[in-house]
């Protein structure tokens, strides 16, 4: 059992209220902690970002700038702030008991001559765990001593669009809602320090909190403690909450036979677990792709969708794409061609992808798109921002064709794993050739990261060419495994 740190941060405390035995093996068994991925890394940037842009908003303040691991360099520079009467302080440290917490606005009024608080999320919309999250923040800031007038969350506005920043942030009086969570707080945070002072690891179930709102980094031991396999009825597809119930009454395993009242879907997904032998529908399949035309064109989009809106007409998080890879198939025995966009620079990449894009799906053949609403979707989003485009991207639209419900309704195999998403679906039936494995992006968060780093002036030539390498060679293979799926699908469908 490691000793105690002198002070806990309200990061480490709210881990407690999610979970208490993750706030337990943080501190005594951190080892067992899964590594930070680059996907949750690139949250908490983003997260920065956003918290740094908002100060833009309460301009004039003074960071407090010590590290986030000095905890006590961070009080004794928030004390000399106040003491100097500093109207508004970003990153403002504050200890009650041994629990620390950091403001990321605090501001002073000179009416009330008490502090406003402006907790930063980088969210669109309040969340229950803000609540809490800042409930405990400006309970330590109360207790420290600090006259609270207002408590405030912020978050970005979904209504902004560039390039009117103005209101990009929109700021919720939460102040009534706090303080009734007081009451609850003290006996909270004392029944964590009395848990976490003790040699045992507290026995907590694993359930829905091992998920939401982000997977724990303490999961996969948990799950592996619990006797969780590698595949069980927490796979099975669309159960949602319910695969918590079966959980819960000790139904774990696909082939427990209390395992009843399935959808369609979630039965075929145990009958072929069972048997060890894969569904198809053949015939369905035929009537399925039956109406889709020749020329096929294959179509994948990368995306970005960046917290803070950079480009004319979008918004928090709307997705912008950057990069297209087509492969185009004009029969079933044709070779195939393939053509290929990568907006390199951090200008807005629509208006040279929608020509290069409407070229590349010129004809009137079926569009081939892999869960092809998003496609769909960001097809019409740049029709409405250029509408000398609309007619000719709306009728993109109205010729893409989509071989997710074909695979998910007439086609399973054990390797799916209860997953019919690209990556999972093509090696199980293409052969472990055809997986992602090893590549250098993988995936489409890989693609976002490489096309920041691409774009960012500081980035190397030497560097630039190799994400850019990378970053192509994944979208073509997208495309590229559609095309064999594709042709696997006519095969077994006659």
């Amino acid at each position: 059992m490691r000793a105690l740190p002198k002070l806990l941060s309200k990061t480490r405390i709210m881990r407690g209220y999610k979970c208490v035995k993750n706030i337990y093996l943080n501190i005594h068994h951190p080892n067992l902690e899964a590594e930070i991925t680059p996907d949750q890394q690139a949250l908490f940037d983003q997260g920065n970002a956003v918290g740094e842009e908002a100060r833009k908003f309460f301009s004039g303040g003074v960071l407090v700038d010590n590290k986030p691991w000095d905890f006590f360099g961070s009080l004794k520079k928030t004390r000399e702030l106040l003491a100097s009467k500093t109207p508004i302080i970003y990153e403002a440290a504050f200890e009650h008991q041994g629990c620390y917490a950091r403001a990321d606005i605090i501001k002073y009024s000179l009416d009330t001559q008490r502090w406003k608080i402006y907790e930063v999320k980088s969210s669109t919309k309040v969340k229950e765990e803000h609540l809490d999250d800042v409930g405990l923040q400006a309970w330590i800031i109360a207790k420290s001593g600090l006259p609270i007038e207002e408590i405030n969350l912020v978050h970005l506005n979904p209504a902004c669009r560039f390039p009117n920043l103005e209101n990009l942030f929109e700021i919720n009086d939460v102040t009534a809602q706090i303080r009734e969570r007081y009451p609850s707080i003290l006996p909270k945070v004392s029944q964590l320090f009395s848990t976490i002072k003790t040699d045992q690891v507290p026995v907590v179930n694993i359930g829905a909190h091992c998920l939401n709102p982000h997977e724990c980094g303490f999961k996969e031991h948990c799950w592996k403690e619990k006797g969780v396999p590698a595949f069980s009825v927490l796979n099975l597809p669309k159960l949602n909450d319910k695969k918590w119930e079966y959980f819960n009454q000790g139904i774990i395993s696909v082939d427990d036979a209390r395992l009843t009242d399935l959808t369609p879907l979630q039965q075929r997904v145990v009958d072929v677990f069972k048997s060890g032998e894969r569904f198809l529908d053949s015939k369905s399949i035929k009537a399925a792709i039956a109406h889709w035309k020749f020329p096929l064109v294959f179509l994948d989009f990368e995306t970005m969708s960046p917290a803070i809106p950079r480009y004319i007409g979008t918004g928090p998080y709307m997705h912008v794409a950057f990069q297209f890879s087509v492969h185009v198939m004009t029969s079933k025995e044709s070779e195939v061609t393939h053509h290929e966009f990568f907006h390199e620079f951090p200008t807005d990449p629509r208006p040279t992808l929608i020509p290069a894009l409407l070229k590349a799906c010129e004809g009137e053949g079926s569009i081939v798109s892999y869960y092809g609403r998003f496609e769909t979707d960001r097809i019409l989003e740049m029709a409405k921002s250029f509408s000398e485009y609309a007619e000719q991207l709306e009728a993109l639209t109205q010729r893409i064709v989509d071989p997710l419900p074909v695979i998910r309704d007439f086609i399973y195999d054990k390797e799916f794993k209860g997953s019919f998403s690209l990556k999972a679906v093509v090696p199980a039936l293409l052969g472990e050739d055809e997986s992602y494995e090893g590549m250098k992006v993988a995936n489409g968060g890989d693609a976002q990261r490489a096309y920041e780093e691409i774009i960012n002036s500081k980035t190397t030539s030497e560097r630039k060419n190799e994400l850019l390498k990378a970053s192509l060679e994944y979208c073509k293979k997208d495309t590229w495994v559609m095309v064999e799926l594709v042709k696997w699908l006519f095969e077994n469908s006659k």
